[in-house]
């Protein structure tokens, strides 16, 4: 893997270069714009910084085999959307392999975004000059996906219950180690709270998760209360946020989340309660048998919580047959998964998970294998599967004594809709309500 290196790094060494060669009032001045560069390149995104970084690596390389030295915001327009053309027709990862269609369209943005931020005033996006290189790119794209690329084979997937169960019954998640009940608890707090893979758990810190009563039913819950910012809430976007407050109730279980909660807190030294403490933390491998307190007073590194259900799963020694990955990631994709398949309504996960769009829940939720059997078998006319056949009615027939009404021609969820009923004395009614062919309905009448 290429090294990696910060853009704000780089630019930091470009300003001390240059204020070497300035007057000391001039040099007060740059030294104040120095100040504010560095902040703004610190508020952005690492990951993003890493692939902009990563993408122009990738760049340069192509460029020294075309013998061309200028920078890429030096070129001129018409030598650049050539450029362009060829490096996506051309560009390989390291192996030689092609890249995935989404990878292609990465790069492009990444480039733009760097001109960008070099100040050029050319979109290659957007611009007429580079309608070449766009048209290099979707056609290349296509190529891709005719050659069976593009279907996400790194895809994180999401948890199957049986899945779930494994890792409390292997051991993975308990209360019995610090290991397994840090795991625990971020399992639990992931999925009530739709966080992402780690962007959120590594921001969190000790009082943005409290415990609170619910006025109504009296029980505990865990909510959370202060968030962090994500890439889709920041004070750019102050206007997005979360209708409420994500919450984790208790339950009667043995997997209660408030138990847990509380466990870990018990393991916590003092000063690890205070608000603005980090929430997880390095294990203390050195403790006692009978020391209480597990966890050392320090975080515990991006990378460990970045692991935590892949080490997880690994450990559990279960067997990976759906072919895609398991990450921390797939915990959000779990928690989104479960709501939908449980007919949740999508615009009320969207403001759990704090998705803008209700469209991009599409990627996190599939049909599930008991979805896709359903499907088969309706598929295969089985019995009692063709729920919307023409032959399917229903009758409902109670029989007393006297006069007969024949109801025809009503939608099933609008009989007797909106009326109020007190009680039917001395009536029978036969009801009977066909979805399909009207003839039948003549028919029955008939007889």
């Amino acid at each position: 893997m290429e090294e990696s290196v910060d853009l704000h790094e780089e630019a930091s060494k470009e300003n001390e270069q240059t204020l070497a060669n300035l007057s000391p009032a001039e040099e007060a001045t740059s030294k104040d714009e120095v100040e504010i560069e560095k902040f703004l390149q610190e508020q952005k995104s690492k990951n993003t910084q890493y692939k902009t970084k990563s993408d122009l690596n990738a760049w340069k390389k192509f460029c020294e085999s075309q013998k061309e030295s200028r920078a890429i915001e030096n070129i001129p327009a018409n030598e650049l959307d050539l450029l362009l053309s060829k490096f996506f027709i051309s560009v390989r990862k390291q192996n030689g392999t092609e890249y995935e269609p989404g990878t292609l369209s990465g790069f492009q943005r990444s480039f733009q975004r760097y001109l960008h931020e070099k100040g050029s005033l050319i979109n290659i996006l957007r611009d007429n000059e580079f309608s070449r290189s766009r048209e290099v790119l979707a056609a290349k794209r296509k190529n891709l996906v005719w050659q069976g690329k593009g279907n996400c084979p790194n895809a994180t997937r999401e948890l199957t219950e049986a899945e779930e169960d494994a890792l409390f019954e292997n051991g993975q998640f308990g209360v019995h180690d610090p290991k397994s009940l840090q795991r625990a608890l971020w399992w639990f707090l992931s999925l009530h709270f739709g966080w992402r893979a780690r962007d959120e758990s590594r921001k969190l810190c000790w009082g943005d998760v409290g415990l609170a009563t619910d006025p109504e039913t009296d029980s505990e819950y865990l909510v959370w209360k202060s968030e962090r910012g994500s890439k889709t809430r920041t004070e750019q976007n102050c206007g997005h946020q979360r209708t409420f407050e994500p919450k984790a109730h208790a339950s009667n279980k043995s997997r209660c989340p408030v138990e847990f909660y509380k466990a870990f807190r018990s393991h916590r030294s003092q000063a690890m309660l205070e608000p603005d403490a980090p929430f997880y933390l390095a294990i203390n491998h050195q403790r006692k048998p009978n020391d209480n307190v597990w966890y050392l007073d320090r975080p515990l590194g991006k990378n460990e919580i970045g692991k935590f259900l892949k080490d997880a799963f690994a450990a559990a020694k279960l067997d990976d047959t759906n072919k895609k990955k398991v990450s921390n990631h797939s915990v959000r994709k779990t928690s989104v998964g479960r709501l939908l398949e449980a007919d949740v309504q999508p615009n009320f996960v969207a403001q759990l998970s704090g998705h803008k769009n209700l469209k991009s829940l599409d990627s996190y939720h599939s049909a599930s294998l008991k979805r896709q059997r359903e499907m088969s078998a309706i598929l295969s006319r089985e019995p009692g599967t063709s729920a919307q056949s023409e032959e399917n009615q229903v009758i409902t027939s109670t029989t007393t004594q006297q006069n007969v009404f024949t109801v025809q021609q009503i939608q099933p969820q609008a009989i007797f809709a909106g009326a109020h009923i007190d009680k039917f004395e001395g009536c029978t009614f036969n009801i009977n309500v066909f979805c399909g062919d009207q003839s039948k309905i003549a028919r029955l009448n008939e007889n």
